[in-house]
């Protein structure tokens, strides 16, 4: 893989998200050379959603001065990034197929079109939430039914999606300006700043309070670590910007939610 192709694949996120996906999996009960397969089927995934967003995106990016953009820079073009996309995006849905067959399986298609449905078209409308929604609802049915065939507990279902919708809130902050300046539109940017802040600490705090109740009966460490995790992210909030404030924070408590879920997971809660 090319230094250029490595750059627009968005490496912190795909690693990030392939990374957790997989660490439920394992919580889940997947073992083997199907964790493998799992792990395969979300970077491919991911490596598609990184390159389609870079690929779609490659003449907004130019035409505002995204000079940290591998595609404003020459580093790689468009077409070759949309190519690579969909090739990603078909290996992705084979090895989901296979690993999950193809009924189970499709709820990580899904999950990934849900990505490239963001990319490519509600990105910059104001329901730029629901791919995060949907996508994230998808994982637990994936991982649950194609291991056993056993549907997720029913709080895995609301929890995800929260979590989605308030990264996805997080990680547009920093770009409102730039972003309306461009004429791009999406929910964050019609919110603006402080209501998007505002939004999105609510979904975290609320999905930790899910989380907090889940655990209570198996363990109240959890439930004390769950919000000691809310707490040191509120104490990072008060010490940045308001716009770096909720990313940096939301990606403490989601480091420490996610631990709590994979045990809740394992012990069987």
């Amino acid at each position: 893989m090319s230094l250029g192709l490595l750059r627009a694949c968005h490496p912190l996120p795909t690693a990030a998200m392939t990374l957790v996906i997989t660490a439920y999996a394992w919580s889940v009960g997947w073992r083997g050379a199907p964790l493998v397969g799992v792990l395969a089927a979300v970077l491919l995934g991911q490596l598609s959603v990184g390159w389609s967003n870079d690929a779609f995106d490659s003449a907004l990016d130019r035409r505002v001065g995204r000079l940290d953009k591998p595609t404003v820079q020459g580093a790689v073009q468009a077409r070759k990034l949309w190519g690579c996309a969909v090739a990603a995006l078909a290996a992705s849905v084979v090895v989901s197929w296979w690993i999950a067959g193809w009924q189970r399986g499709s709820f990580h298609v899904l999950a990934v079109l849900m990505a490239w449905l963001y990319n490519t078209v509600l990105s910059r409308t104001p329901w730029s939430w629901l791919p995060y929604a949907v996508a994230f609802a998808a994982l637990p049915p994936f991982l649950s039914l194609g291991l056993d065939g056993t549907w997720p507990p029913a709080w895995t279902l609301v929890l995800f999606p929260i979590v989605g919708v308030s990264a996805h809130l997080a990680n547009a902050l920093p770009d409102i300006d730039s972003d309306r300046a461009a004429g791009v539109d999406g929910l964050a940017i019609r919110l603006g700043a402080r209501r998007s802040a505002g939004l999105c600490w609510m979904l975290l705090l609320l999905g930790s309070g899910i989380l907090v109740i889940v655990a209570w009966p198996q363990s109240r460490a959890l439930s004390a670590v769950v919000v000691a995790g809310c707490v040191a992210a509120a104490l990072l909030a008060r010490r940045r910007a308001v716009r770096t404030a909720v990313f940096q924070g939301l990606v403490v408590a989601v480091i420490v939610d996610v631990v709590v879920i994979d045990v809740l997971t394992v012990i069987g809660a």
